[in-house]
């Protein structure tokens, strides 16, 4: 039987040079893995960011015009079986199906120009809802100005929309009576004199005053006092047309605005208020009346002068022993 002849020198560098390539090739492994476990990570972070910060992302490359969604996005819009990769005319289609908003055109002009764009706009999801978003979109060009790819950046701003709306509510309304308050109450004036004036309409007011209230206030106490504002708030809103609009104008005094109405059909409604409010059933027993100045705008076509004149009217009920109606023209 033959002897293995003892390895040579070139065998014994063969063998170290294997040795290194393997060890080479498995820190590069080490190193590719640890690649994709930080890739995956940061997916992982970035769809955690997306999320709290309420953002979704699409691409688009333009060579295949695919679009790419993150999972914010797909779950934002509402996207049918959570589809992540479309076409671009389906991805802009679950933004705008109908072309109201004229998505495409917009975004074309911004994937010719390479500039970016930053915009609020609806979008109807697949269920019938209806979100706010904010939309931030910007193309990267090559060396020769055409398109390679777009990003898009998609924030729903549904809740902050919900909130300024309610806060604008609110800061339209008097806290206690919830009907206008005098600042509301002077921009529906404004607007709607305008709207009666160009028109050829009639405008016409009424200012009411709670007769002898500090003496309730004296008698039985704020709370009582409190009671009687939102109660009489109450009868007036019951008695108003759905075109009427009444605000606390001040302290115990209402304004009611009449659009479209003239001084006889307000001195009806305002006669209205007066009996609802004679016939309120307070929790101290007490009957609680009211003064009532009317005027027109049409009779003197001067918004300020009508507010004096109506003031005056009022001034004149009171003089006539109050709870009652007095008009001027």
């Amino acid at each position: 039987m033959s002897s293995v002849p003892p390895p040579t020198s070139d065998d014994e560098n063969l063998i170290t040079r294997l040795e290194d390539e393997i060890l080479a090739l498995e820190l590069e492994n080490n190193r590719l893995q640890q690649i994709l476990r930080d890739s995956e990570y940061d997916r992982k972070a970035l769809a955690d960011i997306q999320k709290l910060a309420n953002v979704g992302t699409w691409r688009l490359n333009h060579l295949t015009y695919d679009v790419e969604l993150s999972e914010k996005l797909t779950a934002m819009l509402d996207i049918p079986d959570g589809k992540s990769s479309m076409q671009w005319s389906e991805f802009i289609t679950a933004l705008d199906p109908n072309d109201e908003l004229k998505l495409k055109q917009s975004l074309r002009d911004v994937f010719r120009g390479g500039n970016a764009i930053n915009f609020e706009h609806t979008v109807t999801r697949s269920d019938g809802s209806l979100i706010y978003v904010r939309h931030h979109c910007e193309t990267h060009l090559n060396g020769v100005g055409q398109p390679l790819d777009s990003i898009g950046l998609v924030q729903d701003i549904t809740q902050d929309k919900e909130r300024a709306a309610q806060l604008e509510v609110l800061s339209n309304k008097d806290d206690l009576t919830c009907l206008y308050n005098r600042r509301k109450m002077n921009q529906a004036l404004t607007e709607e004199s305008i709207i009666c004036m160009d028109n050829g309409l009639p405008l016409s007011s009424i200012l009411l005053d709670l007769d002898n209230f500090k003496q309730v206030n004296d008698r039985f106490g704020h709370h009582i006092g409190d009671e009687v504002l939102v109660r009489v708030s109450e009868a007036i809103q019951n008695s108003l047309r759905l075109s009427d609009i009444a605000s606390r104008w001040g302290g115990e005094e209402f304004l009611i605005l009449c659009p479209n109405t003239a001084l006889g059909d307000a001195e009806f409604v305002a006669e209205r208020i007066r009996q609802a409010i004679e016939h309120i059933q307070l929790s101290c027993d007490h009957t609680i009346t009211a003064s009532f100045g009317v005027g027109s705008l049409r009779c003197i076509q001067d918004l300020p002068e009508m507010l004096k004149r109506i003031d005056m009217a009022l001034y004149q009920a009171k003089k006539a022993g109050r709870n009652c109606v007095r008009a001027i023209c």
